[in-house]
């Protein structure tokens, strides 16, 4: 019996659930890839995360490579182009990792159709998180909508769950006859005309950083995540985005690294809460798709945004005037990646400071971001501009400023991306009158933030004051 396993946002062969399901199914497989349109024709596409996912399936053609097996990469509408390809190789079942966007349901659910109606078999499973929203639940049964009792009933799950070795017992035979698949000459051109990312992708350079990560880093991590001066973070997002290493790796290695050496326990702990802030934001998407087009918290659908053009292509080209924000949107621009805490700073700045609308920007972050996942965007953005679950209080506003000097406070993040100011004092890179007065090529601030502040909190007091529900508690 043959089968293929659909690659998505698994792009490995270690601890896959169900690749691993796959094996114990079949006599016969091969890896499969499709290049959707939707992955290279719209506009939003992150350049910098096609190069990314490039260099991540050429690192797991490798891999198949060494067990002198293939990764067909077919070019086209899955619902179509997966039959076609089944029919062709003979194959008779397929495995994949289920999708949490309403979009990858859609997705999944029409390719089921097509291939059981063919009259072949389908093995799926949850893969990206360790837990799917259905696992998490309160006592009366109603999914979290709140972190801390989430992460309570997310560790008292995780403590009574088996974690023993999901390696399969046995390893199918390649399938022989793949000559007459060919990659499609789309994704050869594509791969010439985009530049190198700047983080490398693959299994093996996910399990280099961890180890990097956890032979030091996280040891003062609870202590350093929050610097952007530091190299003191994972930076795994874009390889837990594309699966090249699993969530549950990381658990299991982390714990590890605790049980060998008892100090790093702080740092760990802290890091997994992190990973553990990624289920959260995948379980309210799973929950409740309705977020990706509108907030969470819908009285906030009486905010009146201000959608100033001019303030957010100052905002999008890293020109405001404030050098921490400006630095975060330059650091994205250039290398798909923005620092965790300069994220909120950022995201703050744009709903806050100028009251835009917070979609603009998780539209943004979406078309630039490596690690672009719709959950943790949406999450993140949601959380910022306090219209989310768990969300920031309306009432406390970043002080980009403040948030300068405390995080970055010799200035060295800064300077690294802001080139205007690297000649510029650092007493004077967290102050809203100096900089513009030291330097001529580099712009005065675009609003004032104090004012701004209590622009923001008239807003969204009135936003509260038209929903009822608001004003009652609810």
């Amino acid at each position: 019996m043959r089968g293929l396993h659909w690659f998505r946002n698994d792009l490995r062969l270690k601890d896959n659930r169900a690749l691993g399901d796959l094996f114990q199914a079949v006599d016969e497989w091969c890896g499969l890839f499709v290049l959707e349109p939707r992955l290279i024709d719209v506009p939003s596409v992150s350049q910098k995360r096609l190069s990314f996912l490039f260099e991540c399936l050429e690192d797991l053609s490798d891999d198949l490579d060494k067990v002198r097996n293939r990764l067909v990469i077919v070019e086209g509408p899955t619902e179509t182009e997966i039959p076609r390809l089944m029919h062709k190789l003979s194959a008779s079942v397929l495995s994949f990792n289920e999708g949490t966007t309403p979009f990858a349901r859609s997705r999944d659910q029409s390719v089921v159709c097509s291939v059981k109606k063919a009259g072949h078999r389908v093995l799926k499973r949850r893969d990206h998180v360790i837990f799917a929203a259905t696992d998490i639940r309160s006592s009366k049964g109603s999914a979290y909508s709140v972190y801390t009792p989430y992460r309570n009933a997310w560790w008292k799950k995780y403590s009574q769950s088996d974690h023993s070795d999901l390696a399969p017992s046995k390893r199918p035979s390649p399938i022989a006859d793949l000559g007459s698949v060919s990659t499609p000459q789309l994704l050869i051109n594509l791969k010439r005309h985009l530049d190198k990312p700047a983080f490398q992708g693959g299994h093996q350079a996910a399990h280099d950083r961890l180890n990097q990560f956890l032979n030091k880093s996280v040891a003062h991590y609870h202590q350093n995540r929050d610097r952007p001066d530091l190299d003191g973070t994972s930076r795994l997002s874009m390889h837990l985005r594309f699966g090249t290493i699993s969530v549950r790796e990381c658990f299991k290695q982390a714990m590890e690294a605790t049980h060998a050496d008892p100090s790093y326990e702080s740092g760990v702990q802290q890091w997994l809460d992190e990973l553990i802030w990624r289920e959260f934001y995948n379980a309210i998407l799973e929950e409740n798709p309705r977020v990706l087009q509108g907030n969470y918290r819908q009285e906030y659908d009486y905010l009146n945004w201000r959608n100033n053009p001019k303030d957010f292509s100052a905002w999008c080209e890293g020109r405001t005037g404030f050098p921490i924000v400006d630095a975060g949107i330059r650091q994205l621009l250039s290398t798909g990646w923005m620092h965790n805490r300069i994220r909120m700073i950022v995201a703050s700045f744009l709903t806050k400071d100028l009251l835009t609308d917070w979609k603009l920007g998780e539209r943004f972050f979406f078309e630039h971001l490596v690690d672009g996942d719709p959950a943790s965007n949406n999450g993140g953005w949601q959380w910022a501009a306090s219209t989310g679950t768990n969300a920031q209080p309306y009432f406390r506003i970043f002080n980009p400023w403040k948030q300068s000097e405390r995080w970055d406070p010799k200035g060295d993040y800064i300077r690294r991306w802001v080139t205007e100011l690297r000649g510029v004092p650092v007493s004077h890179l967290h102050s809203p009158t100096s900089v513009s007065q030291l330097t001529s090529d580099y712009p005065t601030p675009i609003v004032d933030h104090a004012s701004r502040r209590t622009a923001a909190l008239m807003e969204y007091r009135k936003a509260r004051e038209r929903n009822p529900e608001a004003q009652q508690g609810v």
